[in-house]
């Protein structure tokens, strides 16, 4: 497979062999900024750059790419937003590779469903199809550590069942990160916290009497996942899902089609990262 990987991604020009980033055509694809942004990354996952480590100074990496000083800073820029570095000014500053959060995946998917039109319902729809097959890989792969920070989300929505507000739902979006992080999958642990912003830009509430009853059912999902149930998991995950939807479908239609607006998944996201009150 390596070698096929190797044929495919990369060929020969002017005598040398370069990777599908270095190569001409690739310029073209999102421009110049975009493509020396590309060959730092790839360069820096070349040499084994961890993040924390520096990237070389930007006199260096102006003469390795042969670009100017603004178009290095653009790339840097794009590199920055997208979370793969930071940047400090001053003595000993400059640019270091970082560690990009789901936050990032989250905001751009939060603009691409505004603009597709995508509603609450169709939000409940892709957890409702995820989260079950989520449930039962944290079944198979959860940890001690992973249990214990599952007990600590049901011990705090307990807490939350009889406060006003929006207490109870911030932690139950903690519990559903917490089972896509135990699922010991990168990829849907980057995906689910988009999914639980998502969920939260609408004005929607729990079925009456709803928050100790979810309670109940999250405290047997976790049973399961102790128990390495996979099957369990997923049926009580996916049990969770149909019993809240169904109150939305016959109580709350008007929530359930509103549309999802990226500044409220981006500023969802921010609370996230940072907690309440840090995205105003």
């Amino acid at each position: 497979m390596n070698r096929f990987r190797a044929r495919v991604d990369n060929e020969r020009v002017g005598g040398r062999e370069v990777s599908t980033v270095e190569r001409p055509e690739a310029v073209r694809w999102g421009g110049l900024p975009a493509h020396i942004a590309r060959r730092i990354i790839a360069d820096a996952h070349a040499r084994g750059v961890a993040p924390g480590e520096p990237l070389a100074d930007e006199s260096r990496l102006i003469e390795q790419y042969g670009v100017s000083r603004g178009t290095l800073r653009e790339a840097l820029r794009l590199l920055s937003f997208l979370g793969a570095i930071t940047i400090k000014a001053g003595p000993g500053g400059g640019a270091r590779l970082s560690h990009p959060g789901p936050a990032v995946v989250g905001s751009a998917l939060g603009m691409v469903v505004q603009f597709r039109g995508a509603t609450l319902r169709a939000v409940f729809e892709a957890r409702s199809a995820l989260e079950p097959g989520i449930a039962s890989l944290a079944a198979l792969h959860r940890t001690d550590s992973d249990l214990a920070r599952l007990d600590r989300s049901v011990v705090a929505l307990r807490a939350a069942e009889d406060v006003p507000g929006y207490a109870y739902a911030e932690q139950s979006g903690l519990f559903h990160n917490a089972v896509a992080d135990a699922s010991h999958n990168e990829v849907l642990a980057t995906v689910v916290p988009a999914l639980v912003a998502m969920t939260s830009t609408v004005r929607w509430r729990y079925p009456r009497g709803g928050r100790k009853e979810l309670t109940g059912r999250i405290a047997v999902l976790i049973a399961a996942i102790r128990d390495r149930d996979a099957p369990g998991a997923a049926t009580a995950t996916a049990t969770m899902f149909r019993w809240v939807m169904d109150d939305l479908d016959r109580n709350q239609r008007t929530a359930l089609e509103s549309r999802i607006l990226w500044p409220d998944v981006d500023a969802a996201l921010d609370v996230q990262r940072h907690g309440p009150g840090a995205s105003g």
